[in-house]
């Protein structure tokens, strides 16, 4: 035995007669071991009570939305407030809940809009609601609250892996962007999504494969933007492959897309077209690819243009700060090709854009705003922001096509 140190982990060192080292056995002093618990238990109840202030500002967000819901109705004369919650595509969330997708028999001229253009994850949870004697729309908005609060919880949990030095602070930024206001104040099926988009990465940095592709399949089966993932599945696939050797990880690639490619096979079936998602989505949205569409934005320069073109020259400008924020970062390689996906997706695709709701998306990259601004310019850009929710969300219950879609 050459000695042991005086630290609190004692290390014996046995030696053959020759001097070379033939084992090491290490003792972990009992004191140190019971405080390294102490701190464990410590920091997970500092981690719960972190989300307690992040769960206060989601209710607070939602109630001052659902303020501007009933202002949106009594400024359009509407029955009740959840008139403008469930407007736009949230009639056709409800109405999917409601009766399903049904005959999908092809138009013989042009397809319009059809039940068939949205996923059935969301309204499969409006349906749940209802089994309690609510509405459809009362269903849509509990199940929207009730969503919304786990989708929270999701991405303040995702920012103590990537921020973990500001996690509420972070959330807070998510909250306060302006695409909150649809996703939160509307019954779009964002609500759901981008909880299981932030579920997906999360688990994918924890390499929990199984888990992860099923929080994509549902992602994939409640909004088309979540196809990214299944790409997002398989990059991080083969670099647990070639890193560890981990074919486990083969489970996410192979689970994320199945919730799409369910639905539009489904479609298909009922439509004897097997591309008949892609028809519907093309010709009634005017979804396609089309790199360098977005420059058509800036052709209309009077009446109800100019709202689409100052739209498309701000969410241009935030999408470019989100994007190279989110390179530049030292996220893992699941976030960031993740984030670059949607800002392809985004630039691309004629029936997306850089729309708030859009931009909403790209939440890992909105986390960053505590850590790329000083914390005076962040209380500003959080204050401002706060303020453009409830006025977005006005805007495009009332007078929507002056602005844009959301």
């Amino acid at each position: 035995m050459n000695g042991f140190d005086s630290s609190n982990d004692i290390k014996l060192e046995f030696q053959d007669n020759d001097g070379l080292a033939a084992s090491n056995i290490e003792l972990r002093d009992p004191e140190r071991r019971v405080s390294d618990t102490d701190n464990r238990r410590r920091g997970l109840l500092a981690s719960r009570r972190g989300i307690l202030p992040v769960l206060g500002l989601y209710l607070g967000l939602r109630f001052a939305l659902l303020l501007c819901n009933v202002l949106a109705a009594k400024i359009t004369g509407a029955r009740n407030w959840l008139t403008p919650f469930t407007a736009w595509d949230g009639h056709w969330y409800t109405q999917v809940a409601e009766s399903w997708y049904g005959s999908t028999a092809l138009s013989s001229v042009h397809l319009t809009y059809a039940a068939g253009g949205f996923e059935p994850g969301w309204p499969a949870l409006i349906k749940l609601g209802t089994m309690t004697g609510l509405s459809l729309a009362a269903s849509a908005f509990v199940m929207s609250l009730l969503v919304g609060g786990v989708t929270v919880f999701a991405i303040w949990r995702l920012s103590m892996e990537l921020l973990p030095e500001r996690p509420e602070m972070a959330t807070a930024a998510v909250l306060a962007f302006p695409g909150a206001a649809v996703v939160f104040g509307i019954a779009y099926s964002e609500v759901l999504s981008i909880g299981c988009v932030a579920a997906t990465l999360l688990l994918l940095i924890n390499r929990r494969w199984v888990l992860a592709g099923i929080a994509a399949t549902i992602a994939t089966a409640t909004s088309s933007l979540a196809v990214v993932l299944p790409l997002v599945c398989l990059i991080q696939a083969v670099l647990a492959i070639k890193e560890r050797r981990e074919y486990r990880s083969l489970w996410a690639p192979a689970i994320a897309p199945v919730g799409f490619l369910g639905f539009v096979g489904y479609l298909g079936y009922l439509a004897k077209d097997p591309i008949y998602w892609w028809k519907l989505q093309g010709q009634a949205w005017g979804a396609k690819i089309e790199p360098g569409y977005i420059f058509h934005w800036f052709r209309s320069f009077s009446g109800t243009g100019w709202g689409a073109y100052w739209m498309a020259a701000s969410g241009l400008v935030v999408l470019a700060y989100l994007i190279v924020s989110s390179l530049r970062s030292d996220f893992p390689m699941s976030v960031k090709l993740y984030c670059a996906s949607v800002a392809v997706m985004v630039l691309i695709n004629p029936a997306l854009g850089p729309k708030p709701r859009f931009l909403f998306w790209l939440f890992p990259a909105v986390l960053l705003l505590p850590r790329d601004l000083k914390p005076r310019l962040f209380n500003s850009v959080l204050i401002v922001m706060a303020w453009l929710l409830p006025m977005l969300l006005i805007a495009y219950t009332t007078i929507g096509n002056t602005v844009a879609q959301p």
